[in-house]
């Protein structure tokens, strides 16, 4: 046995370093097995070397090609660099005096996914670093155990007040996390909460497996405006836009976390059950009006279902800022009360938002979202269009089936543009949701273009470079005589 891994090693290491090496000058090569090498100044160095979990050290000169498997390479201030040294899970230390005439080249998932090279010309040597994120912003970002609010008001739950929110990873220095968060629903009298035990596969958490059980609502309206801008429509003007239920279960996965792409897959077993309205939560205003109800008086179904999401955005993406995000969430239903179903049930939902700073101070803005589903997907999972944050002066989810596709634009000027104390905006909302037997079906939009929900309008607000402080929109329905519709808005169209 210690042979063949032998042998299999030897014929990787120098497959792997005749790939990387751009040199047929050399015809001579030595490998060391756990063996330090150290290159005094007065050696010159002709020789492909090969080390195998030995550290180099260079004092002197390399003419050829030296490959360190697993180990580090330490370039002194007297070394000339002729040749080519590749480092391969392990760090690359340069002294600044060190002349590189060649190529030093460094792989390494110690700290992320980085590849290096350093070049003769200054100029032209490269760094890619795939924009893995530092250690510990994972867990702010909560792409495994999300980080809940403390505060959120909803016609469901009305109060909900998570104080608790807590992770243990012994200060950032454990691979092994454990996050607890804990809150509770004064309109249910219940409390909820969410456990989860992730291990890191590297050291800044780039790759995860985690487990989880909760207590927790889900909702599938996230893209039509931040929660707690929700919040805020529930407690001034006794609105929500959302639909949302209970979910009470466990969940295993793995997440893949570098920075700009993220990737996560789960299988959930789970038991969904709906969260009655409460009609006597108080607002600041509309009082007498009572809220919307549920889509489906009663859910009480035991679940397993897959789920997987994937995001990219641009380095530069932000709402005023040119830049280019995708995100695409795929859910497939494989039981329901213990009963696998014949065929499981898709939900699909495609993402696309596109800025362009078309000059100083315009951005035009451009968001596309596709949906498509099973015929089975029960009427709360359906596609809904309609209202705040989906078509404007519309009412909400004026249109529901198991296929949507929505598109949103707004032409963008700031207070830079303006030279004033405030932004305007003028946008454009459209969309269609139908039923279709048919998995991906677009031809009901250009069949049916009489049943595409429109609105137009006009926005002013204060924004801050990065976000929208405060705002008001004005929006009319095309092709109606319905009076304008005036929204109060703490955030961008989307």
């Amino acid at each position: 046995m210690k042979f063949i891994i032998i042998l299999l090693t030897t014929n990787l290491v120098y497959g792997f370093s005749s790939f990387l090496n751009d040199s047929s000058k050399f015809t001579t090569n030595e490998i060391r097995f756990y063996s330090d090498v150290t290159i005094d100044s007065s050696e010159i160095i002709t020789n492909n070397i090969r080390i195998i979990g030995g550290v180099l050290t260079v004092y002197g000169t390399v003419e050829s090609q030296i490959t360190v498997i697993g180990g580090d390479v330490h370039i002194l201030s007297s070394a000339v660099i002729n040749g080519k040294i590749v480092a391969i899970g392990g760090d690359v230390q340069t002294d600044k005096d060190a002349q590189i005439n060649g190529k030093i080249v460094e792989a390494s998932l110690d700290q992320g996914l980085i590849y290096r090279e350093t070049f003769t010309d200054s100029s032209a040597s490269g760094e890619k670093n795939f924009g893995i994120s530092t250690f510990s912003q994972h867990n702010s970002d909560g792409w495994v155990h999300p980080k809940p609010a403390i505060f959120e008001y909803n016609r469901n739950e009305g109060l909900r007040f998570v104080p608790l929110n807590w992770n243990w990873d012994h200060r950032n220095e454990s691979l092994i996390r454990l996050s607890f968060s804990l809150g509770y629903r004064f309109s249910s009298s219940e409390f909820i909460g969410r456990t989860t035990l992730e291990s890191s596969l590297l050291k800044n958490r780039s790759a995860t497996i985690f487990a989880s059980g909760f207590k927790t609502v889900r909702t599938d309206d996230e893209f039509r405006l931040p929660e707690k801008e929700n919040s805020w429509a529930g407690f001034l003007g006794r609105q929500d836009f959302y639909d949302r239920w209970d979910e009470t279960g466990f969940e295993a996965g793995f997440g893949l976390d570098f920075s700009n792409l993220k990737v996560k897959g789960k299988f959930v077993r789970a038991t969904q059950s709906d969260i009655p309205v409460d009609q006597d939560l108080w607002s600041f205003t509309n009082e007498s009006n009572a809220f919307r109800i549920n889509l489906k008086d009663s859910i009480n179904i035991d679940i397993d279902y897959l789920e997987g999401v994937a995001a990219f955005r641009t380095a530069s993406y932000s709402p005023l800022k040119t830049g280019f995000a995708i995100l695409s969430e795929v859910d497939m239903t494989l039981k329901k009360n213990d009963s696998p179903l014949a065929e499981p049930s898709l939900r699909l939902i495609h993402i696309a938002m596109a800025n362009w700073e078309v000059s100083k101070g315009v951005v035009l803005r451009n968001r596309l979202i596709l949906g498509m589903g099973s015929e089975s997907l029960p009427i709360y999972r359906q596609f809904g269009i309609g209202g705040l944050g989906s078509v404007s002066a519309h009412g909400y989810k004026s249109q529901l089936g198991n296929h949507m596709a929505q598109i949103n634009t707004e032409l963008v000027f700031t207070e830079e543009f303006t030279d004033t104390w405030f932004m305007v905006k003028l946008f454009y909302d459209g969309g269609m949701a139908y039923n279709s037997p048919d998995l991906v079906d677009m031809k009901p939009i250009s069949e049916h273009p009489d049943k595409l929900l429109q609105s137009a309008g006009i926005g002013f607000g204060w924004e801050n470079g990065e976000s929208l402080t405060m705002g008001f929109n004005f929006a009319k329905q095309l092709g109606s005589n319905s009076p304008i519709e005036s929204t109060i808005r703490f955030n961008f169209n989307f």
